[in-house]
C-alpha cells in the first residue's frame, strides 16, 4: 500500500536567495493552488525583474483542469515568460521532460528537466552556481 497523497499537495520551499523560489508539488494540484503559485510569483515580480523558478515534483496526480482555462492562470504564464530566467523542473511524470524539450526553445526563459536524483546540480543550477564556479 502507498502512502496516501498530500492534501493540500502544494508547498513553498525555503530558498536562500529572495530572487529564487522553489515549491513542492506531491499529489492533485487544485485551481486553488495553482492561483497561490502565481500571487507568490506576482508578489516576486514586484521585487525583481527576474527571478528563477524550482518545482520539485514528487507524487503528480495531476491538476483541476478548470485551472488550465481560467484568465489567472494564462496571465500568471504570460508573466512567468516575461520574468522567470531559469526554472527547473525535478521529477514528475515522464512527459514532464519531453514537454520541456519541445516548449524550452519557444521562450527566453531556461527551462531544464532534472531527474529525483539529481535534485542538488538542479538547485546548484537554479543557483547559477554551475557558472560561478568556472
Amino acid at each position: 500500500m502507498t502512502d496516501k497523497l498530500r492534501h493540500p499537495a502544494l508547498s513553498q520551499i525555503e530558498t536562500k536567495r529572495d530572487d529564487v523560489f522553489a515549491f513542492e508539488i506531491d499529489g492533485h494540484l487544485s485551481a486553488a493552488e495553482t492561483d497561490d503559485i502565481y500571487a507568490t510569483l506576482e508578489k516576486a515580480y514586484q521585487q525583481h525583474e527576474r527571478i528563477n523558478l524550482l518545482v520539485r515534483i514528487g507524487r503528480f496526480d495531476g491538476f483541476d483542469w478548470s485551472a488550465l482555462f481560467s484568465e489567472s492562470t494564462f496571465m500568471g504564464k504570460l508573466h512567468a515568460i516575461k520574468h522567470l530566467r531559469r526554472y527547473a523542473v525535478i521529477g514528475g511524470p515522464s512527459w514532464f521532460q519531453t514537454a520541456i524539450a519541445v516548449f524550452d526553445p519557444l521562450f527566453r526563459v531556461e527551462v531544464r528537466h532534472f531527474d529525483y536524483d539529481a535534485e542538488a546540480e538542479a538547485w546548484r543550477w537554479i543557483y547559477d552556481e554551475d557558472q560561478q564556479a568556472g
